[in-house]
Protein backbone atom coordinates (compact mmCIF):
# COMPACT_ATOMS: atom_id res chain seq x y z
CA UNK A 1 0.00 0.00 0.00
CA UNK A 2 1.38 3.43 -1.06
CA UNK A 3 1.66 6.59 0.82
CA UNK A 4 0.38 8.36 -2.69
CA UNK A 5 -3.15 5.67 -2.54
CA UNK A 6 -3.37 6.64 1.82
CA UNK A 7 -3.33 9.97 0.51
CA UNK A 8 -5.87 9.83 -1.88
CA UNK A 9 -8.31 7.31 0.46
CA UNK A 10 -7.75 10.08 3.14
CA UNK A 11 -9.12 12.96 0.49
CA UNK A 12 -11.58 10.40 -1.03
CA UNK A 13 -13.09 10.80 2.56
CA UNK A 14 -13.10 14.51 3.33
CA UNK A 15 -14.18 15.13 -0.12
CA UNK A 16 -16.79 12.71 0.48
CA UNK A 17 -17.95 14.51 4.07
CA UNK A 18 -19.11 17.22 1.92
CA UNK A 19 -22.76 17.26 2.84
CA UNK A 20 -24.96 18.57 -0.54
CA UNK A 21 -27.96 18.16 1.19
CA UNK A 22 -26.94 20.18 4.15
CA UNK A 23 -25.17 22.85 2.26
CA UNK A 24 -27.35 23.95 -0.23
CA UNK A 25 -30.10 24.06 2.73
CA UNK A 26 -27.57 26.73 4.40
CA UNK A 27 -26.99 28.16 1.11
CA UNK A 28 -30.59 28.79 0.00
CA UNK A 29 -32.01 28.97 3.21
CA UNK A 30 -34.33 26.01 3.67
CA UNK A 31 -34.44 23.93 6.93
CA UNK A 32 -31.55 21.76 7.22
CA UNK A 33 -32.75 18.31 5.96
CA UNK A 34 -31.41 16.54 9.02
CA UNK A 35 -34.74 18.20 11.09
CA UNK A 36 -37.73 16.93 8.76
CA UNK A 37 -38.81 14.35 6.27
CA UNK A 38 -36.89 11.25 6.99
CA UNK A 39 -34.09 13.41 8.55
CA UNK A 40 -31.49 11.94 5.52
CA UNK A 41 -29.78 14.40 4.31
CA UNK A 42 -29.61 13.31 0.82
CA UNK A 43 -31.40 13.95 -2.33
CA UNK A 44 -35.25 12.20 -2.28
CA UNK A 45 -35.48 14.30 1.29
CA UNK A 46 -34.36 17.22 -0.12
CA UNK A 47 -37.28 16.24 -2.72
CA UNK A 48 -39.57 16.41 -0.06
CA UNK A 49 -39.26 20.10 0.46
CA UNK A 50 -40.99 20.75 -2.77
CA UNK A 51 -38.08 22.42 -4.22
CA UNK A 52 -37.03 20.17 -7.15
CA UNK A 53 -34.07 22.01 -8.07
CA UNK A 54 -32.22 21.63 -4.69
CA UNK A 55 -33.42 17.84 -4.92
CA UNK A 56 -31.55 17.84 -8.27
CA UNK A 57 -28.46 19.63 -7.76
CA UNK A 58 -28.04 17.47 -4.09
CA UNK A 59 -28.03 14.75 -6.55
CA UNK A 60 -25.35 15.58 -8.71
CA UNK A 61 -22.91 16.75 -5.92
CA UNK A 62 -23.68 13.57 -4.14
CA UNK A 63 -22.84 11.29 -7.63
CA UNK A 64 -20.22 13.86 -8.45
CA UNK A 65 -17.92 13.65 -5.38
CA UNK A 66 -17.94 9.64 -5.40
CA UNK A 67 -17.28 9.78 -9.51
CA UNK A 68 -14.29 12.50 -8.86
CA UNK A 69 -12.18 10.58 -6.48
CA UNK A 70 -12.77 7.26 -8.41
CA UNK A 71 -11.74 9.32 -11.92
CA UNK A 72 -8.43 11.16 -9.24
CA UNK A 73 -7.62 7.58 -8.80
CA UNK A 74 -7.49 5.94 -12.25
CA UNK A 75 -5.88 9.20 -13.47
CA UNK A 76 -3.09 8.50 -10.77
CA UNK A 77 -2.73 4.99 -12.04
CA UNK A 78 -4.41 2.88 -9.76
CA UNK A 79 -5.87 -0.26 -10.37
CA UNK A 80 -9.64 -0.42 -10.61
CA UNK A 81 -9.71 -2.42 -7.75
CA UNK A 82 -7.68 0.19 -5.39
CA UNK A 83 -9.98 2.63 -7.36
CA UNK A 84 -12.63 1.22 -5.71
CA UNK A 85 -11.74 1.26 -2.45
CA UNK A 86 -11.05 4.99 -2.98
CA UNK A 87 -14.35 4.98 -3.40
CA UNK A 88 -15.75 3.17 -0.79
CA UNK A 89 -13.66 6.08 1.19
CA UNK A 90 -15.70 8.82 0.09
CA UNK A 91 -18.90 6.73 1.00
CA UNK A 92 -17.22 6.43 4.20
CA UNK A 93 -17.33 10.09 4.35
CA UNK A 94 -20.67 10.47 2.97
CA UNK A 95 -22.22 7.77 5.56
CA UNK A 96 -20.10 9.19 8.36
CA UNK A 97 -18.78 13.08 7.52
CA UNK A 98 -16.49 14.47 9.57
CA UNK A 99 -17.39 18.19 8.81
CA UNK A 100 -21.31 17.38 10.02
CA UNK A 101 -20.53 15.19 13.23
CA UNK A 102 -20.92 11.96 11.71
CA UNK A 103 -24.44 12.29 10.70
CA UNK A 104 -24.47 11.69 7.19
CA UNK A 105 -26.71 9.87 4.57
CA UNK A 106 -27.42 6.78 3.19
CA UNK A 107 -24.62 6.88 0.33
CA UNK A 108 -26.90 6.05 -2.67
CA UNK A 109 -25.91 8.84 -5.27
CA UNK A 110 -22.40 8.91 -3.57
CA UNK A 111 -22.15 4.92 -4.62
CA UNK A 112 -23.85 5.39 -7.87
CA UNK A 113 -21.05 7.97 -8.57
CA UNK A 114 -18.13 5.75 -7.70
CA UNK A 115 -19.88 2.64 -9.78
CA UNK A 116 -20.38 5.30 -12.74
CA UNK A 117 -16.49 5.60 -13.25
CA UNK A 118 -15.69 2.12 -11.81
CA UNK A 119 -18.05 0.40 -14.26
CA UNK A 120 -20.18 2.22 -16.49
CA UNK A 121 -22.21 -1.43 -17.50
CA UNK A 122 -23.06 -1.81 -13.10
CA UNK A 123 -24.08 1.56 -12.92
CA UNK A 124 -26.52 1.59 -15.75
CA UNK A 125 -27.82 -1.63 -14.50
CA UNK A 126 -28.03 -0.09 -11.09
CA UNK A 127 -29.93 2.91 -12.70
CA UNK A 128 -32.69 0.21 -14.37
CA UNK A 129 -33.50 -1.56 -11.39
CA UNK A 130 -33.89 1.70 -9.55
CA UNK A 131 -36.33 3.40 -12.01
CA UNK A 132 -38.25 -0.11 -12.41
CA UNK A 133 -38.73 -0.72 -8.74
CA UNK A 134 -39.01 3.17 -8.32
CA UNK A 135 -41.76 3.15 -11.51
CA UNK A 136 -43.75 0.39 -9.63
CA UNK A 137 -43.97 0.96 -6.11
CA UNK A 138 -42.85 4.38 -5.79
CA UNK A 139 -40.17 4.03 -2.60
CA UNK A 140 -36.95 5.43 -3.14
CA UNK A 141 -35.59 2.84 0.36
CA UNK A 142 -37.54 -0.24 -1.75
CA UNK A 143 -35.19 0.83 -5.28
CA UNK A 144 -32.49 1.09 -3.53
CA UNK A 145 -32.01 -2.15 -1.68
CA UNK A 146 -33.06 -3.55 -4.96
CA UNK A 147 -30.60 -2.05 -6.98
CA UNK A 148 -27.64 -3.44 -4.41
CA UNK A 149 -28.88 -6.65 -4.67
CA UNK A 150 -29.15 -6.90 -8.67
CA UNK A 151 -25.48 -5.39 -7.92
CA UNK A 152 -23.11 -8.33 -6.12
CA UNK A 153 -24.25 -11.28 -9.11
CA UNK A 154 -23.65 -9.00 -11.91
CA UNK A 155 -20.05 -7.95 -9.89
CA UNK A 156 -19.35 -11.80 -9.46
CA UNK A 157 -19.74 -12.72 -13.30
CA UNK A 158 -18.49 -9.82 -14.86
CA UNK A 159 -15.46 -7.92 -12.38
CA UNK A 160 -14.77 -10.16 -10.12
CA UNK A 161 -11.90 -8.52 -8.93
CA UNK A 162 -13.86 -5.93 -7.83
CA UNK A 163 -16.28 -8.48 -5.16
CA UNK A 164 -14.87 -7.25 -2.14
CA UNK A 165 -14.91 -3.28 -2.48
CA UNK A 166 -18.51 -3.25 -4.20
CA UNK A 167 -20.18 -6.35 -1.57
CA UNK A 168 -18.86 -3.52 0.98
CA UNK A 169 -20.13 -0.24 -0.61
CA UNK A 170 -23.53 -2.66 -1.36
CA UNK A 171 -23.78 -3.82 2.34
CA UNK A 172 -23.21 -0.43 4.07
CA UNK A 173 -25.63 1.61 1.56
CA UNK A 174 -28.17 -1.98 3.04
CA UNK A 175 -26.85 -1.26 6.55
CA UNK A 176 -27.92 2.70 6.59
CA UNK A 177 -31.62 1.21 5.36
CA UNK A 178 -32.59 -0.87 8.50
CA UNK A 179 -35.08 1.55 9.74
CA UNK A 180 -36.51 1.25 5.96
CA UNK A 181 -36.08 -1.81 6.07
CA UNK A 182 -38.40 -2.41 9.43
CA UNK A 183 -41.06 -0.03 7.81
CA UNK A 184 -41.38 -2.10 4.82
CA UNK A 185 -41.72 -5.26 6.32
CA UNK A 186 -44.63 -3.47 8.41
CA UNK A 187 -45.60 -2.06 5.41
CA UNK A 188 -45.53 1.46 6.56
CA UNK A 189 -42.63 3.12 4.66
CA UNK A 190 -43.08 6.10 3.12
CA UNK A 191 -44.18 6.24 -0.88
CA UNK A 192 -43.47 9.52 -2.90
CA UNK A 193 -46.84 11.18 -3.83
CA UNK A 194 -46.52 12.86 -7.77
Amino acid sequence: MSLEFILLSCAAYLLGSISFAVLLARLSRQPDPRSFGSRNPGASNMLRLGKRWLAIATLLGDTGKGALVVWLAARLGFEPVQQAWVGLAALAGHILPLYHRFHGGKGVATAAGVLLVLSWPAAALTALVWVGVFALRATASLASLAACVALLPWTAWHSPELQIPISLMALVVVLRHRLNIGRLIAGNENRFRF
